[in-house]
């Protein structure tokens, strides 16, 4: 298995190196590792060159999604392993990936258990609300999405097949995409993978679910996914559906006392959500395209 691994960065000075030296860690080693900044307004490049990665340096603003595409056309392997450069990847992360792809060919991509390693209110408050359904599950088919976190990809049924250039749910389309040319995506809970996001404080986290809500008109209003009622009749919302799914897999993954404790502010970050799909809805799809200056202002 001949792996790129792709990191897509934006202005993540901070995080970039470990995220470069995991991915470069690897009991099985990639063959090679790329960053793809997308026009940082930091060092994060040289930052990036300096741990060890090819850089690709984006000459305009692309997003997340449009990041990944040139990771994708700039690369050369077989397999195709995305990484956030606030994430940091197991050693044994392409070594369980390819075990899995092996022990069932219809496999396509494999995603991890995500674990917040910052530490702190917001970031904690972060991981539930926004991973709550990869915090401790077991292995599984997917059949709707994977985050693009971590994981890794066939470049065979990638093909031809690029996200959208935004940040705003652009790896649902993205997965979406993916499965409808066949095959499974596969959630492997034994590779855990360490998000360390660093921007986080009381108005950043609040502005983030705001996005949040701005992704999920936009991913309900483009395909078929569950939830899609609530583009119709979006006063659903004011019933927190999200936040009670949540809560139920916040109890069932054995975070019973964190629920409860975090209970006021995971009902805020609930809110801003919903501001955030009420928002979308009242502007239009026009107003969450790649261009839009307001939702991804954490990317």
């Amino acid at each position: 298995m001949r792996t790129s691994v792709v990191i897509p960065c934006r202005n993540a000075r901070r995080t970039v190196e470990d995220a470069v030296a995991s991915a470069l860690a690897q009991s099985e080693p990639p063959a090679e590792v790329i960053v793809v900044d997308d026009a940082s307004e930091d060092d994060s490049a040289e930052v990036a060159g300096r741990a060890g990665a090819a850089v690709i340096r984006c000459g305009r603003r692309r997003n997340a999604g449009g990041a990944r595409n040139a990771g994708i056309e700039g690369s050369s392997g077989d397999v195709i392993a995305f990484l956030d450069a606030d994430a940091v990847a197991p050693p044994d992360w392409l070594e369980r990936a390819r075990r899995d792809f092996e022990k069932n060919p219809a496999i396509v991509g494999v995603g991890p258990r995500i674990v917040d390693r910052r530490g702190g209110r917001w970031s904690e408050l972060d991981l539930f609300l926004n991973h709550s359904e990869w915090i401790a599950s077991g292995p599984a088919r997917v059949r709707k999405n994977i985050p693009t976190m971590g994981i890794v990809y066939r470049r065979d049924a990638i093909g031809p097949i690029r996200f959208p250039e935004t940040n705003l749910g652009e790896d649902t389309s993205f997965a979406l995409a993916v499965l409808e040319t066949g095959g499974i995506l596969w959630h492997d809970p034994e590779i855990v993978l360490e998000h360390r996001h660093e921007r986080l404080d009381r108005k950043t986290f609040w502005q983030r679910q705001v996005d949040v809500g701005y992704s999920l008109y936009r991913t309900r209003l483009l395909h078929d996914r569950p939830g899609r009622v609530l583009v119709r009749f979006p006063f659903l919302l004011l019933l927190f559906p999200h936040l009670w799914i949540v809560l139920f897999r916040m109890v069932r993954a054995g975070f019973a006392g964190r629920a409860a404790a975090l209970l006021p502010w995971l009902a805020a970050g609930e809110w801003a959500r919903v501001l955030g799909f009420f928002e979308a809805r009242r502007r239009g799809i026009g107003g969450v395209s790649a261009g839009d200056p307001i939702p991804g202002r954490l990317r």
